[in-house]
């Protein structure tokens, strides 16, 4: 690697200057030349990507999970190797590819330049990297505020799980996926591409960006203290134990709702029901760290 873009979400960097100033030096040192840019917006950073025309460049997006979804599309289509240096509050991302928080700690793994092919997911045409919900995952995020991720980081998603699942509703969802069938009412669906998702939690046990598979579950109703209880092992991907939750695994799923529901994925609204899924494996080239494997059969 002799170059790379860096492009910065300038709402990403509040507190985080110094550190950044710190990590470029670190990169610029080790004989990388870097361009950075702040984003002006979605389209301006689509731009960048789209118009950078060094073969021997990376892209290095600074900037959390909604930033780099924003630029996956731009990312795979030009088959550009992605870098990430973490400036979220969940850097759900950089944990699947084992990108450490520090910011210095994370330009050391860039300088490395350790190299994976990793999957991506789409939904309705829409790419995603992490997670997609439905149901309560959407009235979490709907909890979540800017002002609360700045004062309470990832802690903010546990305040804003514990005031959505006093509201949650169910709904009927229908799921098909490699000749299965599946209907049921749910409170929450989630399908997972990487591996963590919500500041940490984990998708499932098996998943990785690795594995070329999609991982669904889903929440039967119940409760709202029978669900507080299930917070351990939701945090933990810990899914196949109970008899609440429904799991699936495949490369492809067709979710219909018997309303048209919000979806989100990777903290932003995409589209709504219906919703076909699909996994791109080896989508896309990534610098990565020690990055995390499957850990199935572990409590």
């Amino acid at each position: 690697m002799q170059h790379a873009l860096l492009i910065i979400n300038p709402h990403s960097r509040n507190g985080q200057s110094v550190a950044l100033e710190a990590a470029v030096q670190l990169l610029e040192d080790s004989g990388i030349e870097v361009s950075a840019w702040e984003s002006e917006s979605e389209k301006h950073m689509i731009s960048l990507i789209e118009n950078y025309d060094r073969k021997d460049g990376v892209v290095i997006i600074g900037g959390g999970d909604g930033t780099i979804s924003s630029a996956l599309h731009a990312i795979y289509t030009g088959q550009r190797t992605l870098a990430v240096l973490p400036m979220g509050t969940a850097n759900d991302f950089a944990r699947s590819i084992g990108m450490p928080q520090n910011l210095s700690a994370a330009a050391q793994v860039i300088i490395d330049d350790r190299r994976e092919r990793i999957s991506l997911a789409r939904v309705n045409e829409q790419f995603f990297m992490n997670v997609a919900h439905v149901g309560l995952g959407v009235d979490v995020t709907s909890e979540l505020t800017a002002e609360r991720k700045k004062h309470f980081g990832v802690f903010a998603y546990l305040g804003a799980f514990l005031r959505a699942i006093k509201y949650n509703k169910s709904f009927k969802i229908h799921i098909k996926s490699d000749g299965c069938h599946c209907s049921s009412k749910a409170i929450h669906l989630a399908v997972g591409n990487g591996r963590y998702y919500g500041g940490g939690n984990i998708v499932n046990q098996k998943s990785t960006l690795l594995d070329g598979q999609l991982h669904l579950f889903f929440i039967k109703p119940q409760r709202w203290w029978q669900l507080f209880l299930l917070g351990p092992r939701l945090r933990n991907g810990i899914l196949h134990k109970s008899d609440r939750i429904v799991c699936k695994t495949a490369e492809r799923f067709s979710i219909r709702t018997s309303k048209p529901k919000s979806l989100e994925a990777d903290g932003e609204l995409k589209t709504k029901t219906p919703a076909e899924f699909e996994v791109i494996p080896k989508a896309i080239e990534a610098i990565v760290g020690d990055i995390p494997t499957a850990t199935a059969g572990k409590d």
